[in-house]
């Protein structure tokens, strides 16, 4: 009788163990959650690196696809950046500005004017990630 209840003492005790380490890398594997503002600008700023990759081939079309796709981000964003600090708000109004501008140059197919563009949307992209929580 001694020994099936230390055996069912072994077994629990193993059994909370198991529980303790497969519970904790969970918790600790937990990343941080990143707020809709700040993962609009992260992909505004993904898409608009896609399109000076695209102007720099000289690929007008394929750059004006990803200032579309830029353009939604920031459109996202600028609702998602309600709350943030006014720094946040004013680069996204000057990365809408620019993003805009880049997609004029890209319909008329000035490549090179339009990576101008793109590069002063990257620029007002970092700073106001710079600054969003």
């Amino acid at each position: 009788m001694f020994r099936s209840r230390l055996a069912a003492a072994a077994a629990v005790t193993t059994m909370a163990a198991g529980a303790v380490v497969g519970i904790a890398p969970l918790a600790m594997a937990a990343p941080a959650a990143v707020s809709a503002c700040v993962a609009d600008l992260q992909s505004a700023q993904t898409s608009n690196n896609a399109a000076i990759a695209a102007d720099q081939a000289n690929n007008p079309a394929a750059a004006r696809t990803h200032n579309v796709s830029t353009a939604t981000y920031l459109v996202a964003a600028i609702g998602d950046c309600q709350g943030q600090p006014q720094v946040v708000g004013t680069n996204v109004l000057a990365a809408t500005a620019t993003n805009a501008t880049a997609l004029v140059y890209n319909l008329l197919g000035a490549s090179s004017a339009a990576l101008g563009s793109e590069q002063a949307t990257a620029s007002a992209l970092t700073q106001a990630l710079a600054n969003a929580s």
